[in-house]
């Protein structure tokens, strides 16, 4: 009678950590981010493996930040790589001016840099063509808080605009900042 009443009670813990837990097909907060992040981009292959979000710290504050990685093969001597990721800023300051007074720094140091509108949202593009293969780093203000990067390498500025497309910026925006679930 012990074994039985040791093997219910443990089925009973099963079923209610399990009903804690939330439903397997429901990401919670940071992983609703990757939800914004596109899985393909046309003619790039996928890393086999997606990234896990990290918290980091830079002169604009704390995010949190997810990317997904592609790249494309086009010889045995070239190669374009593309890295797409959201990063989620606390705070909910508007970030527009640190990013402007950074492309105006950077064009100080002699790289191309542009700023303009996708889909309505503000964009700056900057694009380093001092080494042999061209660096280029876009940033689309989504939210004052929420910024999507691109980051390429042996990537034009306009090609890096045509790939940032691939997201869907008002997904991005509605994608809700979750409370952590209690420990």
């Amino acid at each position: 009678m012990g074994r039985n009443t040791v093997r219910a009670c443990a089925i009973l813990l099963c079923v209610a950590v399990l009903g804690l837990a939330p439903p397997a097909d429901h990401p919670v907060w940071p992983l609703t981010l990757r939800e914004g992040l596109p899985s393909t981009l046309p003619g790039y292959a996928a890393a086999p493996k997606d990234e896990l979000p990290d918290t980091y710290e830079n002169e604009m504050g704390k995010y949190v930040e997810i990317g997904r990685f592609f790249q494309r093969i086009e010889s045995p001597t070239s190669t374009k790589q593309f890295r797409i990721a959201i990063q989620d800023y606390e705070g909910g300051k508007d970030l527009t001016a640190s990013l402007r007074s950074a492309v105006a720094e950077a064009k100080k140091a002699g790289v191309e840099a542009r700023e303009l509108d996708i889909s309505g949202r503000k964009t700056f593009v900057v694009t380093d063509r001092s080494q042999a293969r061209q660096t280029t780093l876009l940033t689309v203000v989504v939210t004052p808080a929420r910024l999507v990067l691109g980051q390429g390498s042996n990537v034009t500025g306009d090609e890096a605009i045509g790939l940032i497309k691939a997201v869907d910026f008002a997904k991005v925006a509605a994608i809700r900042k979750e409370p952590p679930l209690p420990s």
